[in-house]
């Protein structure tokens, strides 16, 4: 995660870091130092306060800027997507729910719009699947 570099570079402090993203100085601590997992929502609006794409704050690229759309993430369409991924990769849901130590119907849930995927999760099926996660997040 290259949080803290965000961060700096902007000249921020982490409470006011904290601040922008509606959440306690302590929790925004924890996930700059990996401690916790940051949410795709608070991955999301970083990505679209500063101009920048999820795949550059979690490290999966060093490009900083990708035409990146400003969005809301919208649980169905990146369902929609994670399916389709997921098709063109040969699996079954029971087959990724074992890749992920889940169950096929946390799978079910991600892929149907019901649940958002988890930020770790979407982490992994980008580097398994070659996608980017702006893409899975329909930000691209």
């Amino acid at each position: 995660m290259k949080l803290k570099e965000i961060r700096e570079e902007n000249e921020l402090t982490q409470k006011r870091m904290a601040d922008i993203l509606n959440v306690s100085r302590s929790a925004y601590s924890l996930w700059e130092i990996n401690k916790n997992i940051i949410p795709l929502t608070k991955l999301n609006e970083i990505s679209n306060i500063f101009n920048i794409s999820i795949d550059y704050i979690v490290g999966l690229t060093n490009e900083k800027k990708s035409n990146v759309n400003k969005i809301t993430l919208d649980k169905k369409a990146i369902g929609k997507r994670l399916k389709q991924t997921r098709k063109e990769l040969k699996l079954t849901q029971v087959k990724l729910a074992k890749i992920f130590n889940t169950t096929h119907s946390a799978i079910s849930a991600y892929e149907n719009g019901i649940t958002l995927i988890p930020t770790l999760f979407l982490i992994e099926f980008a580097k398994i699947s070659k996608k980017e996660i702006d893409w899975l997040c329909c930000k691209k």
